[in-house]
């Protein structure tokens, strides 16, 4: 039985909800429902929806995959989130508390969607009569159901009953399966919470982002899964409200980007960089540190300097040149706030005394506060060279270290967090065929130790050749005592 108010009508009420919505929106809330669809409304939907979608049939699970500012969150999350917390009979058993799910990478983001719903319950003098707390993470209703905020993670889910989940912005979320909580575990655990809810909804709302993850396998189902609707539209559709002029700026400014964050279109620009199965093969399990041994080897030391925001980090490795294998000794990091910024004076001594355990005397880095650490490091005299970062500087540096992880022939530490920080990498097509590798886009993401790591298997594989080059010149005889290590240590 369909209920006599629709989310439509609650929508265009005044007194109710009171938002207005595009045509576009109205046939993806229609699709959504199973409301009947005419005219423009029909024609967008058969545009959007996908083959398998057939009109006139409400569906439990929806993918919403539209550009920025669509009214993804808005217009569509929000406003069924309100309509299923306060106009659905969800058949609670005594004592049961449904609860309206809302989930994204992290608490700020989950609290976008909660604001848009509480300021449009807040405006209604119809719904906020039935508001009977207001917390930070909840909105607890007269008929029980509460309105939640939850981190995506499939352990704060079990438990509960859920009526109605909003997973947004879940193109961003981790899809790697050794991270905390890989998006498709969370959805996994949503799915069985709404299982005695006939009428229970699981919405992904987002736009696209790399071709991997629960976003991105429902939208390759799309064309043989009736049960699931997948509306797929691009800005200038979804909301006539941004401007033709901006989009057109946009989408010169950077096409490839504009595919992607306008026209919602899955592109092979952004990839992950290295794949995680490698990496975890590189990982010496429980080694967290490798004292120095400096009668066998020669260590190389980088350094990530950040202050505020990002960890400061430091990489120490040496090439260990009988097995062909690049072996990293030491990591450390030390993190900063914008309340208390890192100091110089009290990071430097640290270094310093790692440096002399490891009989390190140079020090390589980006540009990044490049002069005050040469000062710095100079007075415990030590050297810092600097290595410029750019783009395609970046790429080549991390090529190395790629080239090293699918060969296995670098040895990587048992340190979670730069191991999550590797697997995190992804590579971006720029225009003009340059490509870019950074962190990815999700909102807690860094690269710090990655950084230092990568600089510094770069600097060990060429160690080498800097110290013989620096003895006997840049020479053909040089570079031809590279192939006997044994003989260079010897007589040089």
């Amino acid at each position: 039985m369909k209920p006599t108010l629709t989310i439509i009508d609650a929508i265009s009420d005044a007194n109710i909800i009171g938002d207005v919505i595009s045509p576009a929106q109205e046939a993806a809330l229609r699709a959504l429902y199973g409301l009947p669809l005419e005219g423009d409304h029909l024609a967008l939907a058969q545009q959007m929806a996908g083959s398998a979608w057939q009109p006139g049939d409400e569906v439990r699970e929806a993918a919403f995959i539209c550009g920025r500012r669509s009214g993804k969150s808005d217009k569509l999350a929000a406003n069924v989130a309100i309509y299923e917390a306060f106009f659905r009979d969800h058949d609670l058993s005594p004592g049961e508390t449904g609860v309206v799910l809302l989930l994204a990478q992290n608490m700020r983001q989950a609290k976008v969607v909660k604001g848009y719903i509480e300021g449009k319950i807040n405006k209604s003098p119809v719904l906020k009569r039935h508001v009977t707390a207001s917390r930070a993470q909840e909105l607890e209703l007269d008929n029980r159901i509460t309105i939640a905020i939850h981190p995506a993670s499939f352990r704060s889910i079990r438990g509960l009953s859920v009526v109605c989940c909003i997973c947004d912005e879940i193109a961003f979320w981790w899809t790697e399966d050794n991270y905390a909580n890989p998006d498709v575990e969370v959805v996994r655990a949503v799915r069985p919470s709404m299982a005695t809810f006939a009428h229970g909804k699981l919405l992904m709302v987002s736009s696209p982002y790399t071709m991997t993850g629960v976003l991105w396998d429902t939208w390759q189902r799309r064309d043989k899964d009736p049960d699931t609707l997948v509306w797929h539209a691009p800005t200038r559709l979804m909301n006539p409200t941004v401007s033709a002029t901006f989009l057109e700026k946009e989408q010169r400014r950077d096409p490839e980007n504009f595919r992607r964050e306008y026209e919602a279109e899955f592109t092979e620009a952004v990839s992950s960089f290295l794949p995680g199965d490698l990496i975890e093969q590189c990982v010496v399990g429980g080694r967290v540190e490798l004292p120095p041994d400096n009668d066998e080897h020669t260590y190389v030391a980088a350094v990530d300097a950040a202050f505020k925001g990002d960890a400061f980090t430091i990489c120490i490795a040496h090439n260990d040149k009988e097995r062909s294998t690049i072996v990293i000794d030491y990591l450390g990091g030390w993190q900063g706030s914008k309340e208390q910024p890192l100091r110089l004076s009290e990071v430097v001594p640290q270094i310093k005394a790692l440096c002399d355990r490891y009989d390190v005397r140079t020090i390589r880095g980006d540009q990044f506060g490049a002069e005050p650490l040469k000062d710095a490091f100079e007075k415990e005299r030590l050297t810092f060279e600097e290595y410029t970062f750019t783009n395609q500087s970046k790429a080549d540096l991390y090529a190395t270290l790629r080239t090293k992880i699918m060969d296995g022939t670098v040895e990587l530490l048992d340190h979670q967090t730069s191991i999550r920080e590797l697997r995190g990498l992804e590579i971006e097509n720029l225009p003009g065929g340059s490509i870019r590798v950074r962190h990815a886009r999700h909102t807690r993401a860094h690269d710090d130790y990655a950084d230092a790591i990568a600089l510094a298997v770069f600097e060990a594989k060429d160690h080498l050749v800097a110290a013989c080059c620096g003895l006997l010149g840049p020479t053909r005889e040089s570079v031809k005592l590279l192939g006997n290590y044994d003989y260079l240590r010897a007589n040089y």
